[in-house]
Parts: C-alpha cells; structure tokens; sequence
C-alpha cells in the first residue's frame, strides 16, 4: 500500500535554562533543550536494566567535543602510573593535551604565500606579551613551543621577538619567512613590546629559534638581535638578494645578522649560533657594539661580500662602544666565496677563529690563484687564530708562475697557529724556487719539514725557523735538523723578499733550495707569530 503522507513527528521540548530545567525524561524519550541546543535522551528504569536513572546527552553539531573529551592518559593501557597509584592515572582533556605546543595555524597563519604579518605577529605576542620578570607559574606556562609548519609566510613588516620566544620551523628551507619591504625579517625586542628602554631586566633573553629561513629582499638585516642575551640559534638559513661578481658594490646596511648593544653592560652577549647557513649579503654577520661571548659553531657563510666583520664603524668612547666586540668565538665553519674577507676584526679583542676552512676568499669573485685581499684582517690586538685551513695557502705555496704577489691569510697583528701540510716530489735543485709565502708584516715564521730521498734511504727531519723584517726589507733562515745518510746533508736553504706588484712593498718570501737529487718533501706550517 502507498504512503500517501506522514505525519510531523514531535518530541519533547523546552528550555534547559528556565523554570524547572531539564525533567527526567521517560525510557528512549527524546526532549530537545531549545535555549542551549542541546537533545537528550531518557535512560529508561533501571529495572529495566538501565545503569543509572536520568537523561544522556546526545552529541550534536553545536557541541564541543573539546569540553566533552576528558579522558587523555599518556600510554594508556600501558604499565606506565601517571598517578600516585595505577588505580588514580593522571586524566586531562583533549584541549589541554593540544595546547602544549601552539601551531601558527591556531592563529590564521597557514603558510601559504600570501601576507601573514598580523597572524604571526599576534600568536607572538598573545603567548610571550605582556611580559613579566614576576616568576610566577602562569608567567612560566606561556614559555611554550610556537611551531611554524613547512610553508612560506610572507611578511609585509618585521616580526619583533619579546624575551623568551620559541619559535621552531619545520627546518631550513621549509619553514620560510620571507621580506616584502625595507625592515628585518625578525628583530628583538625588549619585554615591554619596544626596543628602547631597554635595560638588563628587561632586555631580549633566552629566545630560541629554530628550523628556519629568513629571506631578506632589501637592504636591511635578516636577522637585527638588540641587546639579545642568552639566546639560541639553530638549523637557520638567513639568505639575502646580494650576488658576487668581481668588484661587486658592498652595501653597508646589507646585512645577514646585525648583533646591537644598548649600552656595554646591556649588550647582545653569550648567544649561540650553530648550524647557521648565511648567503647573499653584504656583511654575513656585522656588529660595531661591545657585544661579547657570543659562539658561532658548525656555520656555512658563502657567497657574501665579507663574513663576519667585527668594529666596522666604531667609535671607541660611545655608549655601547667602549671596546667593540670582545671575546666572540668562530669555530669549526666554513667560509666560501666570500669577495674581502671572511673574518675582519677592526676594533675588539679577545676573538677566535678556530678550525676553521676557508675557501675562494679574498680573491674578489677571482680564483685562488689571484689573491686580491687577505683573508682573516686584525686590525686590533689580541685576536686569534687557531687551525684555520685556507685553500690559498694550497694555490699559492708552490705557484711560481706570473710572478703573483702572496697576498697573506691572516693579516695583522694576532696569534696562532697553522692548519697546513703539503707533500710534493722535487728534482734536484740549484738554488732554485721551492716554495713562497706572505711577507705582510715583520714576523717569524715556523716550518716542519721531512725530507726523503727517493734513490737512496737517506732522510732530513728538521725546523725551518724564517725571520721576515719588514722596516728593511730582509729575511734570514735557520734551519735545525737531524739527518741519516749522506746525500740529505746536501740539502740548503735560502731566502729572498720581492715586490711583485711594483707598489714598494715586497710582500712575497720566497724560499731556495739546494739539493742532489730527487726526493719527497712535507711540510707542516707550525707556527706564525
């Protein structure tokens, strides 16, 4: 038989919140709280086999299941007691189980391309402003992971870090910030949301970022740290729009890192920078303050006009610029086409290159074997270098062709010591050329040397010890050694200083030798003081 029509089906309705509320509704009634849009339904008796009298809420489209889900437990099932006992387990809803790590998606911030200035700049500071030096423990709770997902976030302003902002990336080259206008990509800040009034209490500390890239399109820093202390920098890729080629122009406001002090004892100071990746800048890294303590580790600065340039523009006796930086540490990085120079210490002391490699630098876009700067530059005392490896020392050494001018590695007054050991084959020599070196500076110069005959068993273990004096324009060589058989004692040294530019500077040593026959030489390049 054919349905002709239905009729409406009504069920039980009223308000939640007025009168007597909600009534005991009778076994699979259904009652439909119309003030807060909520349906439930009757339990039944429990004669009827019910568990308890009283109405259960059925889940609807205006529900929040955030509210509802309280029954999180770490691992459970598993033999693991969150509680005091197995038998109490630490339960917590699903809203506080996700918001132990904030995404930037929670913000409006997807990532895609298009402007998310507004929506990153308010998860900052709706989790790390208003900020407090009060230790308190929900001051604490807001010290959380913001997380920024793989995406491109364009920026139409900087983005200014308060103290104690985590931010974390998806990784260099997937979580990217990128530059619109002429301003920083991320700057700090001090607590009270500003960059002036800064002062020890209040100033940028214990920020962490990491798993980023920072893309700067203009002619200002990719990253500008005021008066930052205590803080991490890790996996960052700061990349910039500048492109070496020979004599190309240097910006003096392109920088990768600006490193800024409010004052000497307010300064941007013991911050670590690991597995930092620099490219496209004027200036990599560039601070004229008295920052101090800050370690760079396992870094990659390449294609730049210099590395990292330390009291370009200091005026010794300005607030902030008693000194120039002090006691910041290079170590166990790599600096690769990089134009000038890959370290320049103009004002400051205390700094260290250690271990580091340098490759293509100083040469203005042109090979090894046509140096045009040096490569380290001090201009001030007591700075130094330890195991550096240059490239140049490789290109240059043994290069006699064109009469090129040995442009030094380390230029100017410092201490340290030499990464640098070569083997090569020579024939038998009538004070002949045999290897040359920088003569920037007055200075003595230490050589280990092992010398092998190859017709004959006979070897030479000794030091050459080689004085440079520059007032004069001469140079002397000793040499202390051991011997076994006697063709190595044939074997002499001399030494000569000459002007290969024509610019009345003989800035190349080349040494002589002597010997009888042909043989295998090392060298180890000891000592440079």
């Amino acid at each position: 038989m054919a349905i002709v029509s239905i009729s409406r089906i009504q069920i039980r309705r009223g308000r939640k919140n007025a009168g007597s509320g909600l009534p005991q509704l009778a076994g699979g009634e259904l009652g439909w709280a119309v003030d807060t849009q909520e349906l439930y339904i009757g339990n039944g008796a429990v004669s009827e086999g019910a568990p308890a009298v009283g109405n259960s809420k059925i889940l609807t489209e205006h529900d929040n299941l955030f509210e509802l889900s309280d029954q999180y437990t770490y691992r459970n099932g598993s033999n693991i007691q969150t509680g005091t006992t197995s038998a109490t387990p630490i339960r917590r809803s699903l809203q506080s189980r996700l918001d132990d790590e904030v995404s930037v998606r929670s913000f409006g911030a997807e990532g895609d391309g298009t402007d998310q200035t507004e929506a990153l700049q308010r998860a900052v500071d709706q989790l790390f402003l208003p900020w407090s030096s009060s230790q308190d423990a929900d001051n604490y709770k807001k010290r959380i992971i913001l997380k920024l997902h793989a995406g491109l976030y364009t920026i139409s302003n900087s983005i200014k870090l308060p103290p104690y902002v985590n931010l974390i990336g998806d990784g260099s080259g997937k979580t990217v910030i990128k530059q619109t206008g002429a301003f920083p990509v991320l700057e700090t800040i001090n607590g009270e949301g500003i960059a002036s009034q800064t002062t020890s209490l209040n100033q940028a500390n214990n920020i962490n970022l990491k798993g980023l890239t920072l893309e700067s399109n203009s002619t200002h820093p990719g990253l500008k740290l005021s008066s930052c202390k205590n803080s991490s920098f890790t996996d960052l890729h700061v990349k910039g729009p500048w492109v070496q080629s020979q004599g190309a122009t240097i910006e003096s406001t392109q920088v990768g890192i600006l490193m800024e002090a409010t004052s000497t004892p307010v300064t941007t100071k013991d911050n670590t920078f690991d597995k930092l990746i620099v490219t496209g800048f004027s200036y990599a890294v560039l601070s004229n303050d008295d920052v101090q303590h800050n370690v760079f580790d396992s870094a990659v600065i390449e294609g730049c006009g210099y590395g990292i340039v330390f009291g370009r523009d200091t005026v010794l006796g300005q607030v902030g610029q008693a000194t120039g930086p002090i006691n910041n540490k290079v170590s166990n990085s790599k600096f690769s086409d990089i134009n000038l120079q890959g370290i320049w210490i103009k004002h400051g002391f205390g700094n260290i290159s250690d271990s580091n490699i340098f490759n293509k630098v100083g040469n203005d876009a042109g090979l090894e074997t046509a140096p045009a700067h040096s490569v380290i530059k001090f201009e001030s005392n007591k700075n130094a270098t330890s195991n550096d490896f240059f490239s140049r020392t490789s290109a240059m050494i043994r290069n006699f062709a064109g009469n090129i001018p040995y442009l030094a590695e380390v230029e100017g007054p410092h201490s340290g010591t030499s990464a640098f050991t070569t083997k090569f084959g020579i024939g038998q020599l009538s004070n002949e050329d045999f290897i040359k070196l920088p003569a920037d500076t007055s200075k003595t110069i230490y050589i280990n040397y092992l010398y092998k005959m190859q017709s004959d068993t006979g070897f030479r273990k000794g030091t050459l010890q080689i004085m440079i004096d520059k007032d004069n324009n001469t140079s002397h060589i000793s040499d202390t050694y051991d011997h076994q058989g006697n063709n190595a004692e044939v074997l002499t040294f001399s030494t000569q200083l000459f002007d290969y530019d024509a610019d009345s500077d003989f800035e190349t040593l080349v040494i002589t030798a002597t010997n009888n026959d042909d043989a295998d030489v090392t060298l180890e390049i000891q000592n440079i003081s």
